[in-house]
């Protein structure tokens, strides 16, 4: 069979979504836009409909040296996708719902969901939360790496562990009411744990991979891969070489790293992509997003139904999107 044909019929038929990408760090710095196609970087719209990608979730990050003034660089941030969208003309859309990526799926159209990476951005302030939902903002990671004022990262594990703190539950529960999705990479074992108890809807781990195959404070132990599932949510396997053993890892290690979840549960209901393009250094084979369609024959070469890969694919996501999102 020709594996890669096959991939490319199963991204035609049936909705694709990469579950986490940093895409405008260089068009901010005035290097490349995303509504032209460019050599730079991982992902643009042009690059994005090769791959028959349906939707893109692109990330709004204050790296630690923007953490005094978040707020703005999540502005900045956001600014910025919402012209990137706007000059994508008609092939390229804002995504509020599952019902917008179906339909975008439908009109051969790419899908962009907006995501803010950490809670600095809300700088303690539920009313910057609701704003950032007013603009079009359908997702939020609690933590980057570092502690703020929802909970720690985990790159503070090793000092304390700490879960989410008594505003963080605030925010779980604010984010719950409006109907926005929680993304939990990044956060410790402790706040993984609280989230999952305290969230009355299903939750995300958009990018990382399998602590069992490397031992990345970033990868998630089988207990809380059980736990994720358990609860409704979805795991997005990164590209990340460093989640990984970045000496080694190819795009056959990513495809070890999707099996090793199918594995540990039984079915392929809770797995899905989670590139961090333009975030991270992707292993051999998975240089931008045009290779996304050699991941997906990697995976039916070894015998994934087509069942199993629409629901790697995007059809896990979007059970998640259409559970939380409301418009």
């Amino acid at each position: 069979m020709d594996y890669l044909a096959r991939a490319m019929e199963l991204h035609a038929k049936y909705p694709v979504i990469d579950g986490h990408a940093d895409s405008i760090l260089e068009p901010l710095e005035g290097k490349r836009t995303l509504h032209e196609r460019s050599d730079l970087g991982h992902i643009d719209w042009p690059r994005c409909r090769e791959a028959k990608l349906t939707c893109t979730v692109q990330v709004a990050w204050p790296s630690p040296n923007f953490y005094p003034v978040a707020p703005k660089r999540v502005g900045q941030s956001i600014d910025a996708l919402l012209t990137d969208i706007e000059k994508g003309g008609e092939s390229v859309r804002l995504a509020l719902t599952a019902a917008d990526i179906r339909d975008a799926h439908a009109k051969g159209q790419l899908a962009v969901l907006l995501n803010i990476e950490g809670a600095e951005g809300i700088q303690g302030s539920l009313a910057l939360l609701r704003n950032y939902y007013r603009l079009g903002v359908r997702m939020m990671g609690l933590t980057w790496s570092h502690r703020n004022e929802v909970a720690e990262g985990n790159a503070e594990y090793e000092g304390s562990g700490g879960g989410l703190t008594l505003f963080g539950r605030e925010v779980v529960r604010e984010m719950n009411r409006l109907g926005m999705l929680i993304d939990l990479a990044h956060i410790t074992p402790k706040g993984f744990y609280d989230t999952l108890a305290l969230s009355e809807q299903p939750v995300l781990f958009t990018h990382g991979n399998c602590h069992h195959l490397w031992a990345h404070p970033r990868n998630l132990t089988d207990d809380q891969i059980k736990a994720l599932a358990a609860k409704g949510g979805v795991f997005g396997i990164s590209f990340v070489n460093t989640f990984m053993n970045k000496a080694t890892a190819t795009l056959k290690t990513v495809a070890d790293h999707i099996d090793h979840v199918c594995q540990v549960l039984g079915h392929a209901d809770t797995v899905a992509y989670g590139s961090d393009l333009d975030g991270c250094t992707p292993p051999p084979g998975l240089e931008d997003v045009t290779k996304l369609p050699y991941l997906t024959a990697e995976l039916l070469s070894r015998g994934y139904s087509e069942a199993d890969m629409e629901k790697i694919l995007g059809g896990n996501y979007l059970r998640v999107f259409g559970q939380v999102l409301r418009g």
